[in-house]
């Protein structure tokens, strides 16, 4: 992300650290006297308040995210973004880029990033996961804050540490105080194991289906996300707060300008089959816009779990 970005590919400077991540689990009991950002504050006591509701893997994907904004309450936002991406992660700046050398081009001037886990999901097999909520920024010395909303799509390796794959956020007016608690987007069911062939098949499903969403909103952009849904969806727009399931299909349909069809780059989907992420743009499609998108698979088929959609200009 940008040095300083409203749309929050975190908002501030970070590149892969040298050594082993600081591990969550250490930084997310941390005292909160020590705490003096305020809106971090309010998210980690309300959110630790609403925690035993959620699943152990979903748990786990908030010590996650929250020992992330801790280390970038600790030790500094730059070095908290060296611990937590992964080598192969992506930024949206407004398109995507390969975080790391981004990142490392990003200069480490003391501004300061607050955030924390609103809302969550994860794959039936427990790798692959979701995370959303508010960020706050402001530069160092400054009394103004910026306001908005990140997007995280977490991945858990083979010595069991979450590690960020990819990462954007929109700016938008100052939001309400946090309400207690983490909430979980959608409930991952017990799915069976996916042999080889069944997950091929389901990674062609969802191809087919971003490549169709991508094709509507060129033809149609007002009814573009009619057909692909979840009754879950949470819709993400620069300058509009987010919204939840009716208001969040509202919300997209009242977007003309078709963002969010730009060529795909990247996706990945969980060993389990059942959730999966894509992305896209491309600079030299200016009006085709951005994309961050969560699916879950439901009744058959790939639904829309997630969209985050921007402009290119």
């Amino acid at each position: 992300m940008v040095a300083f970005s409203t749309n929050r590919d975190r908002g501030e400077p970070g590149c892969r650290f040298a050594t082993a991540p600081v591990a969550p689990a250490l930084v997310q009991y941390a005292p909160l006297s020590r705490m003096s950002l305020p809106m971090l504050a309010a998210l980690l006591v309300t959110g630790a308040l609403g925690a035993t509701s959620l699943s152990p893997d979903l748990a786990a994907v908030v010590a996650a995210e929250r020992g992330f904004a801790l280390d970038a309450h600790r030790f500094g936002t730059r070095l908290a973004f060296l611990a937590h991406f992964d080598a192969d992660a992506w930024l949206l700046r407004p398109t995507p880029v390969p975080a790391l050398p981004a990142l490392a081009r990003d200069p480490d001037d003391g501004r300061l990033l607050e955030w924390g886990p609103k809302q969550v999901a994860i794959a039936a097999s427990g790798e692959l996961a979701v995370s959303t909520g508010p960020w706050a920024a402001h530069a160092a010395g400054a009394t103004q804050y910026a306001h908005g909303h990140f997007l995280t799509f977490w991945k858990r390796g083979a010595d069991g540490i979450w590690r960020v794959q990819a990462d954007a956020g929109v700016g938008h007016p100052t939001p309400a105080p946090p309400t207690p608690g983490v909430t979980a987007l959608v409930d991952a069911s017990a799915t069976a194991p996916l042999d080889a062939a069944a997950l091929a098949q389901r990674r062609i499903a969802l191809e087919n289906a971003d490549d169709a969403l991508r094709a509507a909103l060129a033809r149609d952009p007002a009814h573009a996300f009619d057909a692909f849904a979840d009754p879950a969806l949470h819709a993400m727009r620069d300058g509009q707060l987010p919204a939840d399931g009716a208001a969040a299909l509202e919300l997209v349909r009242k977007d003309a300008s078709g963002l969010g069809r730009g060529a795909r780059r990247a996706l990945d989907l969980s060993a389990s089959g059942d959730f999966a992420y894509t992305l896209g743009g491309d600079p030299a499609c200016v009006e085709c816009g951005s994309y961050m998108r969560a699916w879950h698979w439901r009744d058959g088929a790939w639904k829309l779990l997630v969209d985050l959609s921007l402009s290119n200009r």
